[in-house]
């Protein structure tokens, strides 16, 4: 029966898919950002979880198992930066599984084997396994899944045919990582049990997405209403400002870094042999061989035919491509991504037509009857015989086309603005038009194409890239100057090595290196070491890093002498807006109960008051923006209360509430369940995240990986 078929062609997978569940479920389920990790040293293993080793053995036998299940998804190997996202990853699943193993014991949490025969007997069992016995009308065959259960020898058997009591060997596999499953999902609820979400919240979450308002607001400008020599600030407000706002000058742990970095290029012999067995095909296909079995053979880029209009190519090869014929082989190509042989492979009318042009931009700026005199003066010339492409470099403003001259590549209707594109489908090739008017400026324009066709192609890409030993060579190389700077100026080291050594910054707290790039291992390694010290190299994209410390700072507070200068215009802007408020405070007085807001502009119409329009308090009001204290302020008021003074992200306000739409109880009832989840689930993930976070904080974790791969 076909569903036992898919059944045993599907189950080899299911293994790997627990590993990639597992991953999922710890990243997504628990909230949990899983690119945080610790320090380590050398050691014979590639971490210390707790105490718990991890050796080199188990931890790249898990690399691999992952790796070869994306392999079975994508079909081709991963590359090095797709292995190194592997190895990152696996390491953060084993941090995490072992501290929540951890707590699993701490807070007793169990597994009885009734509790899983009943959820795999259960009429939910589990999704994983569910989803293998859906017939082709989408229906759930019980029938076949109590046979898998009865005997899975059936249904699952050994990839390598020596163990016929594989499928067995497999459901008791699976029984443990459904054990493991339940028992976080155990942790996890006894986690958020504590977690609750009251009526008020719901309710608040419910006018917050639903009610209507409508405000009217005096907004008091400080940069209009008080000018700066209307505001004295001295040392004192300065220090004053400073004390009060101390988180903002603190300073991470900082190391200025000077560093080398060797970037993998392909030898000399790389590209040679590349181009040998480009000349192998292009011999192959010029003696008949099929092209399409070339393909299969030659190209590191599947590639069976697919049409190509104009504008889908690089420049490089269209040109050649689009004035071939059907059967011709065009190239070998070089462009950046490797060589390139092309067979034209068939040939049809598309339903769009596309352009080619180049033109000359002229700027509108200064005297406009001279820029047009000017451009009038050059389609002139070029009408009697001027080279367009050097007039185009002489005269045109464009930067992208000017150096190509004045060339637009191929474009169809839509791309370009309307008076440029109606000039150009109604142009001849080679005719010279304009001046044309667009918002860019003045266009002189000539069509130097016209083609509908769609060319079927297939083709041979044979990147030229670092072969392995050009990789390891830059890497010796890599780890014979480290060793070499070790013992003497670093700058003088890189300059004798031939090196160009440039200077960079790292935070404690990681993040990306600048001009390096997000490299936790190196920032890791740079804050155990002291000034001085020089690394082995890191891994970066495409090569290698080799840094050294050359200055050290600890976590502190800039002092008030090194931010004084700057703390001028902030207390200057602080005590305008208490201005503003006291200004907006002196109109309060001045309204009744009852007054309508409007009445601001009539004691001064320099103040505008202004009407929102309706909306909501979780979105953005319309002419303030999102201002947390605007909308906490207006939410709070009665229809017709006028607010007190108060700051808002710009200035000082006077809000009052004109309209409130009434809150509507079947709509509440009605969604009151489903707010409540979301809520719930929102607060249950943001506590489980932050008591995921506390426990790496709290525990000791030594990361040794660097040690052992690149």
């Amino acid at each position: 029966m076909p569903i036992m078929t898919r059944m045993r062609d599907s189950m080899p997978l299911i293994l790997f898919g627990l590993l990639i569940a597992f991953l999922i479920t710890i990243v997504f389920e628990w909230g949990m950002d899983y690119m945080g990790i610790r320090g380590g040293n050398r050691s014979d293993v590639v971490g210390v979880i707790n105490g718990r080793k991890v050796t080199y053995q188990e931890f790249t036998e898990m690399v691999q198992t992952y790796a070869e299940s994306q392999k079975a998804q994508a079909g081709k190997d991963l590359d090095e930066e797709q292995l190194k996202q592997v190895r990152e990853q696996i390491w953060q699943s084993l941090v995490q599984e072992e501290l929540l193993k951890e707590q699993m014991v701490k807070l007793g949490v169990k597994v009885t084997d009734q509790e899983l025969v009943d959820w795999v007997r259960s009429d939910n069992p589990p999704e994983d396994l569910r989803r293998n016995f859906i017939d082709s009308t989408g229906q759930f065959r019980r029938d076949v899944y109590e046979q898998f259960l009865a005997d899975p020898n059936q249904f699952v058997r050994d990839p390598r045919g020596s163990n016929p009591n594989y499928g067995s060997k497999w459901l008791k596999q699976y029984e443990e990582s459904l054990r493991q499953r339940r028992m976080r999902e155990k942790l996890q609820s006894l986690v958020g049990a504590s977690v609750r979400v009251s009526e008020g919240e719901v309710r608040q979450r419910f006018s917050d997405q639903n009610e209507q308002l409508n405000a009217a607001y005096a907004f008091f400008d400080p940069n209009q209403l008080v000018k700066d020599p209307d505001v004295s600030v001295n040392e004192a407000d300065q220090k004053a400002y400073y004390e009060e706002n101390l988180e903002v000058y603190k300073l991470e742990a900082s190391r200025k870094l000077k560093y080398v970095s060797l970037l993998e290029k392909p030898s000399a012999s790389d590209t040679a042999l590349r181009i040998k067995d480009m000349e192998d095909a292009v011999g192959k296909a010029r003696a008949g061989a099929d092209f399409i079995g070339l393909v299969s053979t030659y190209s590191d880029r599947p590639d069976s035919g697919v049409f190509f209009r104009h504008g889908e190519l690089p420049p490089s090869i269209e040109t050649p491509t689009f004035s071939a014929k059907v059967g011709d082989l065009v190239g070998p190509i070089s462009d950046n991504d490797g060589q390139h042989l092309l067979k034209v492979l068939a040939e049809r009318k598309g339903t769009n037509e596309y352009l080619r042009a180049s033109h000359i931009l002229f700027s509108m700026e200064g005297d406009t009857n001279a820029v047009r005199a000017r451009a009038n003066s050059v389609i002139d010339v070029l009408r009697k015989g001027k080279d367009f492409a050097s007039a185009a470099q002489e005269y045109s403003r464009d930067p992208l086309s000017a150096d190509k001259g004045g060339d637009l590549g191929w474009f169809t209707r839509g791309r370009m603005m309307p008076s440029f594109e109606n000039a150009a489908f109604k142009g001849r090739i080679g005719e010279i038009l304009g001046p044309i008017r667009t918002s860019y400026g003045l266009h002189i324009l000539k069509v130097t194409g016209r083609d509908s066709r769609e060319l079927k192609l297939a083709q041979i890409l044979m990147s030229i890239t670092p072969s392995p030993q050009t990789k390891n060579d830059l890497y010796d190389r890599a780890r014979d100057f480290a060793y070499t700077a070790a013992d003497m100026d670093f700058a003088k080291a890189a300059q004798e090595a031939g090196f160009t050594m440039q200077e960079t910054q790292v935070q404690e707290k990681g993040g990306v290196i600048p001009g390096i790039g997000f490299n936790e291992s190196l920032t890791r390694w740079c804050f155990k070491q002291s000034v001085g010290g020089v690394s082995d190299p890191f891994t970066i994209p495409n090569g290698y890093v080799v840094v050294n410390i050359a200055e050290a700072k600890d976590a502190g507070v800039k002092s008030f002498a090194d931010v004084r200068e700057s703390l001028q215009p902030l207390v200057l802007r602080k005590k305008k807006l208490e201005k503003a408020r006291t200004i907006a405070a002196e109109y309060r007085q001045n309204l009744a109960e009852g007054d309508s807001l409007r009445r601001v502009s009539t004691i001064n119409p320099s103040i505008p008051v202004q009407e929102t329009g309706t909306f909501t308090l979780g979105g953005i009001v319309p002419g303030v923006g999102r201002d947390p204290v605007f909308i906490g302020t207006v939410s709070g008021l009665k229809p017709a209360q006028i607010s007190q003074a108060f700051l808002g992200q710009r200035g000082a306000f006077l809000v009052q509430l004109l309209s409130r739409s009434a809150f509507d109880s079947v709509a509440y009832n009605a969604q009151r369940e489903m707010l409540h989840s979301r809520l719930l689930q929102d607060k249950r993930s943001r506590f489980a995240s932050d008591w995921l976070e506390k426990l790496k904080e709290n525990a000791n974790i030594e990361d040794n990986r660097e040690m052992f791969f690149r």
